[in-house]
């Protein structure tokens, strides 16, 4: 039997007639994609940056008139009055202290060599710390070692005692050590010279402040003012526009590279299903051909693949059908003879009959 000319329309929810072919195919051209875009995007978006950097720098680097510096009216101090203390009235200015004369001691004089020496205030430190029971022998800014039976009660006593104390501060002696085990070394309070103490009087005056003068402001100070907020704020809007054509870049990039990948994966399966759709048909014919059916063989779709393919399938469904075609003609004369010939009761004209009959329907 001849094919039909009939073709059918692709139905979207059929086109997955074979998954595991389609959908690994499909995966496959994906990720092959996926894979050369990630690549493409990285080289470009390389090249973008350095590109953005390299045009940011030469923004950035552009001068920009400077702001004057505003200056006085003078241009130096010749002008200026400065502050002055005014004295009260009917007071005389107190005349400068003479120089105080500086004094050499003399090495020959007794009293200067004995001031340098110091010996008058050892002596006196010998009289105060270094009586029986204790012994010492004190020199000047130097510790003062004391040998004495109970010798930290004896000095805890000569500390309390404000002569002795003096006599140390006199000398410059501001250690006193007990000598021998447990001996207890003492800081001597103030020991050192003690501060002299100025005494300050603060008279009444008063003080006359001259206000400085206004600065000078150049003639076209606004001009130059408007001037360089103009260039920075131009300076800030080229290096935004720098920076968003750069996100601009990865944007595209990015939606290139989905849109092609929903591209391929749309292809894809449309592709193999112009593959898979005539095996499918081919296999659906087959599986009623083992039932004995022998349905009409349509035309592919148009697009579809494996034409060739599918049209030895017709050739072959088509002699199949021949083929039992002639066979019902020939049951059908055999059956006629039989009656003629008074056997039409016989089994076997009867299971001839069976035969005919399912045979005309296979071919319905």
């Amino acid at each position: 039997m001849a094919a039909s000319g009939k073709g059918y329309k692709r139905s979207w929810k059929n086109l997955l007639l074979n998954k595991r072919y389609q959908l690994r195919f499909t995966i496959f051209m994906v990720a092959i994609a996926a894979v050369l875009m990630t690549g493409l995007g990285y080289f470009v978006m390389k090249k973008a940056n350095e590109a953005t950097n390299v045009a940011k720098t030469a923004v950035e680097g552009r001068a920009c008139p400077q702001i004057p510096v505003l200056t006085d009216n003078g241009d130096d101090d010749s002008g200026a009055v400065q502050m002055q203390l005014d004295e009260p009235s009917g007071s005389a200015a107190p005349a400068p202290a003479p120089a105080a004369e500086h004094h050499v001691p003399s090495s020959v004089d007794p009293k200067d060599v004995a001031k340098h020496n110091a010996q008058q205030d050892l002596v006196v430190v010998a009289s105060q710390w270094c009586d029986a029971p204790a012994s010492c022998a004190p020199e000047t800014a130097q510790p003062l070692l004391i040998k004495a039976p109970h010798c930290n009660a004896y000095v805890k006593q000569k500390l309390a005692d404000p002569v002795a104390v003096d006599a140390l501060r006199a000398a410059t002696i501001s250690i006193v050590r007990c000598d021998g085990e447990g001996g207890q070394t003492v800081t001597v309070p103030d020991a050192l010279e003690p501060p002299h103490h100025a005494v300050v009087q603060i008279e009444e005056s008063t003080m006359t402040l001259t206000p400085a003068p206004p600065p000078r402001v150049p003639a076209d100070y606004g001009n130059r003012v408007v001037a360089h907020w103009t260039c920075e704020l131009e300076i800030d809007g080229k290096t935004d526009d720098i920076e968003r054509g750069r996100k601009h870049i990865l944007l595209v990039l990015i939606a290139t590279g989905i849109a092609l990948m929903l591209g391929l994966a749309l292809y894809g399966i449309k592709m193999t299903h112009k593959v898979a759709g005539p095996l499918f048909k081919v296999s659906l014919y087959l599986a009623k051909m083992r039932d004995g059916r022998f349905d009409k063989v349509y035309n592919l779709r148009k697009g579809d693949q494996l034409v060739d393919f599918y049209e030895h399938f017709k050739a072959a469904h088509a002699g199949v059908v021949r083929l039992e075609r002639d066979d019902i003609e020939q049951i059908k004369a055999v059956i006629a003879a039989a009656r003629q010939a008074g056997a039409g009761d016989h089994e076997a004209v009867a299971e001839l009959e069976k035969l005919l009959d399912r045979k005309e329907k296979s071919l319905e």
